[in-house]
């Protein structure tokens, strides 16, 4: 019999803690729905197809991994794997004191991060892809129940909101959004990482890079090293071969609201990452 590879990736645990978050946030949706006596499996599907894309990341992830696979109380979705027609099932097994909601488990994930001082997770691009999607599902159910909400003036959850957004570059080539989102490690002397350097001393002014030969332009570059279309929008307002390069380390939200950027699915994703955000009264 083959046996699977096992992973000692330290960073593993954080990316658990992550993945766990997001499914604990799919059930947080249909536990709205349940609240507000919607018919059991209520505009679902898009919902449970991507319960089931993420179930499968969790369990390749805890398959490889020993302590990952030994973490007990072990978390709700190794029992349940589809969504469809499980959710109250899934509502009543974390509502049980063992399992807290979720929590118990998420607190075991927290110990071993902070064992292996690994709690900054390190998503693969296709695990980044992955939770766009789930956060993108998330997204569009809820917009179903508010729908719901407002045909009966129910209200679903607090509202909130990340008040600013910031980068830092680190030492090791880490640029890192909020504290929480790892974009990408650069190499020494690489495009991106020239570019980085003399944004981050010529922050909030105009001016050109000076790059050496190369031959993609600055949005392709900045693209290969994890930055999203709205992403450059918020540093990078400006990237021209002609009128320079502006580079800004820190936006408010109220900026990036006046400016036009559409910062949903960022929010959703740094919420998930837990990094700081503010409720509305």
């Amino acid at each position: 019999m083959e046996v699977p590879n096992q992973s000692t990736n330290d960073s593993d645990y954080a990316v658990a803690r992550v993945l766990n978050t997001l499914a604990l946030t799919i059930v947080a949706s249909v536990r709205a729905a349940e609240e507000m006596n919607l018919p059991e499996d209520y505009e679902i599907d898009e919902l449970n197809r991507a319960y089931v894309l993420l179930v499968h990341e969790l369990g390749t992830l805890y398959s490889q991994n020993p302590k990952l696979a030994e973490t007990k109380p072990e978390a709700f979705w190794k029992q349940y794997d589809v969504l469809k027609s499980a959710s109250g099932k899934i509502i009543d097994r974390l509502d049980d004191p063992v399992n807290d909601k979720g929590q118990a488990h998420l607190r075991k994930l927290d110990k071993l991060c902070i064992i292996a001082d690994r709690e900054i997770p390190e998503l693969s691009p296709e695990q980044i892809k992955l939770m766009e999607y789930v956060l993108e599902a998330v997204k569009k159910y809820r917009h179903s129940l508010d729908d719901a909400r407002l045909e009966r003036n129910a209200e679903i959850e607090e509202s909130w909101y990340i008040p600013k957004y910031w980068l830092d570059y680190k030492p090791d080539g880490t640029i890192l959004i909020n504290d929480v989102l790892i974009l990408k490690k650069t190499h020494i002397d690489s495009t991106i990482d020239k570019l980085l350097e003399q944004s981050i001393k010529n922050q909030n002014t105009l001016f050109t890079p000076v790059l050496g030969r190369t031959a993609r332009n600055l949005s392709t570059v900045l693209s290969s090293a994890g930055f999203t279309p709205t992403l450059r929008r918020l540093f990078f307002p400006t990237v021209d071969k002609t009128k320079g390069v502006l580079f800004r380390p820190i936006v408010s939200s109220a900026q990036a609201i006046k400016e036009g950027i559409d910062t949903t699915r960022l929010d959703l994703m740094l919420k998930v990452l837990d990094a700081d955000h503010t409720f509305s009264a």
